[in-house]
């Protein structure tokens, strides 16, 4: 999933609603992740907006690897998400 800065709402926020889609069509939910991987183009502006990873996740946050990348394959990207779920 791609998604844009996540204070770009609506459309960072439908991306995390696409996700969120994605999960429940699998009988899964955020809670079932047990993995985030997240490439951004800006490191600083990600954390600065982990408040609405509260919303989906709880306060139980998945094993997590986030890096800063110069770029992502599209020029117009800023973020990269990439989930595990285990299923229960």
């Amino acid at each position: 999933m791609r998604i844009g800065v996540m204070r770009d709402c609506p459309r960072g926020c439908a991306g995390l609603r696409r996700t969120q889609g994605n999960l429940r069509a699998n009988g899964l939910d955020f809670r079932d992740v047990v993995r985030d991987n997240i490439d951004t183009t800006n490191l600083d502006a990600f954390i600065g907006n982990k408040d609405v990873r509260k919303e989906y996740c709880g306060k139980d946050f998945p094993a997590a690897t986030w890096m800063q990348v110069e770029r992502l394959y599209s020029p117009s990207f800023v973020v990269e998400v990439e989930l595990t779920a285990e299923f229960k």
